[in-house]
């Protein structure tokens, strides 16, 4: 019979403890000398659960509690565990895209401190995952703004960024952040222009909304654009149009544009207009901008021909019925007018209207006949006075400023006009009567000068491509008001027709289907006068096939 002694027992009990102690020594060896290798392998493995929403599981928690006493020891430095993380997270947010979930995000501050604190705070994790994701933000800037379509890797690592924005792990302060630091250097290095940024609004809420609006895409860029611009600096553009106050010409720049372009630039730069032809008219404006004094014209149809002959294919007679194919013929045709205004060296900011022109009168008129008894003047140039030379008609040229002196003179009593002009410049109380339907149609624009990059870079020393951005930029802010412009015109054209008749008593004189189709024989040896002359006879034809197809339905 075996008897237990206090003293076997004490022996056992030292083994046992013995034992612990070695065990404990051992993984304690283990987990100081696991190498980086291990380390790595157990955060990818440990990351790639926290991002698809998966348990640890029995075995890796194992992994994970030797790779705690690991940083216990001291094995790697803050920095290096950042890295390693980094280095994890990377390739998995491109393999695992589509197994990572919102709500598998949502979970992670919770998860990640129980792992890494207090070796790496969550706020570090989060870093560590802006880092990650801001060359792709960067990379989709950069494609946004050069026009480049997103390739299917970049759309990819796009998901995961939305989904860290709709998980929170990205607020839209550092989305905006983000963003401005990506901005500047894309500006200062590739082209962007308008035709591009045109485009953008649909493509930047697809990629941002409901985390960041185009609107404030838009500013990010403005802000890192001009902030090369030193404060207390302005770059000032002065723009001479002979457009008078009240008009909805000068409304929409005054009341809209220049106040958005001096918020935007944070008031760097100041777009200055001088309306009422106080810089003279169309042409002595582009003459100014021609050697630097002034920047841009808000044009007439006198300016429009002088800047772009080609364009005189809009003014020919009876061409347009309607603003429907006015528009249609513009965006159809946008860019071609654009590199026509380039060629003579400005650019085309935004073709509005000026309107259709109807024919006014002092003295009663009952058709065609009567106009040839009649002293009409003419300000517009060579589409007017060879339409009148075909409707055997003598006028009298007077420039566009002196044509309210002649009307009240006497000097004349007839002349065609928009009705928004004839209000605008108080012209109507020289008139009694006008013809309808109108006899032409023509656009107005606002053109600047190609010397605007030139001038932003000289004055304020920044890059060639960066001063070619931020006049597209401008350019775009411009065009951009066309559809609130044309409204605004066309709405003012409607209510001056219907002044003229309630409120002054003009009366509209119907033409007969014969004086109409006088008219427009006239115009049918205009276009083939002035074809290769005035403008491309190819332009024309093309213009026409256009219409004949919008006409029908085509």
């Amino acid at each position: 019979m075996f008897i237990i002694t206090h003293r076997h027992i004490g022996h056992r009990v030292a083994c046992v403890c013995l034992a612990i102690f070695l065990s404990c020594a051992a993984s304690n060896v283990r987990a100081a000398n696991m190498t980086r290798a291990q380390m790595q392998t157990i955060l990818d493995e440990s990351i790639e659960a926290l991002l698809t929403g998966q348990p640890f599981g029995p075995g890796l928690e194992t992994k994970q509690l030797a790779l705690r006493k690991s940083f216990e020891a001291g094995a790697v430095t803050k920095d290096q565990l950042i890295g390693m993380v980094e280095t994890s997270m990377m390739p998995m947010l491109d393999a695992y895209h589509e197994r990572i979930s919102v709500d598998s995000l949502k979970t992670l501050p919770a998860r990640v401190e129980p792992l890494l604190s207090p070796y790496m705070s969550w706020e570090e994790v989060k870093a560590a995952g802006w880092r990650i994701a801001s060359p792709h933000i960067n990379k989709s800037i950069k494609d946004l703004l050069t026009g480049q379509p997103f390739s299917p890797d970049l759309v990819k690592k796009q998901l995961v960024v939305r989904k860290m924005f709709e998980a929170g792990l990205i607020t839209k302060p550092e989305c905006i952040a983000m963003v401005e630091a990506a901005m500047l250097p894309i500006l200062n290095e590739h082209r962007t222009s308008r035709y591009i940024l045109k485009e953008m609004p649909d493509r930047v809420e697809a990629l941002l909304s409901p985390y960041m609006s185009w609107e404030e895409v838009t500013e990010a860029a403005w802000r890192m654009g001009s902030s090369l611009i030193k404060d207390g600096d302005q770059m000032v553009l002065s723009i001479g149009t002979l457009a008078p106050p009240g008009t909805p010409w000068m409304n929409m720049p005054e009341k809209v544009l220049l106040p958005r372009i001096a918020k935007l630039s944070n008031k760097k730069v100041v777009i200055k207009v001088y309306g009422g032809g106080v810089m003279g008219e169309d042409t002595d404006i582009l003459r100014k901008m021609d050697i630097g004094q002034l920047s841009g014209c808000g044009c007439t149809a006198l300016g429009i021909l002088a800047a772009s002959p080609e364009t005189a294919v809009f003014l020919l007679p009876g061409f347009f019925r309607n603003y429907d194919e006015v528009d249609f013929i513009m965006e159809k045709f946008r860019k071609r007018i654009d590199r026509s205004f380039e060629e003579r060296g400005y650019i085309l900011g935004a073709l509005i209207d000026t309107g259709f022109f109807y024919m006014f009168f002092k003295n009663p008129v009952a058709g065609l006949a009567d106009l040839k008894k009649q002293k009409l003047l003419t300000w517009f140039g060579e589409v007017e006075t060879t339409f009148y030379k075909e409707l055997g008609i003598d006028a009298t040229p007077v420039a566009v400023p002196e044509t309210i002196a002649a009307l009240s003179t006497g000097l004349a009593n007839a002349n065609l006009a928009p009705a928004a002009w004839m209000l605008g410049m108080q012209a109507y109380q020289y008139a009694d009567y006008y013809f309808t339907p109108p006899l032409l149609y023509s656009p107005g624009a606002i053109v600047v000068s190609v010397a605007t990059k030139e001038k932003l870079r000289k004055q304020f020393g920044v890059s060639e491509t960066l001063a070619y951005n931020v006049q597209e930029m401008l350019i775009y802010e411009v065009s951009r008001l066309e559809p609130e412009w044309k409204k605004e015109v066309r709405d003012y054209e409607a209510r001056s027709l219907k002044a003229f008749q309630v409120k002054c008593g003009m009366k509209p004189v119907p033409l007969s289907v014969e004086d109409q189709k006088t008219i427009a024989e006239a115009a049918s040896r205009v276009y083939e006068k002035l074809a290769d002359k005035a403008y491309p006879r190819s332009l024309m034809a093309d213009m026409q096939k256009a219409l004949e197809a919008y006409r029908a339905g085509l």
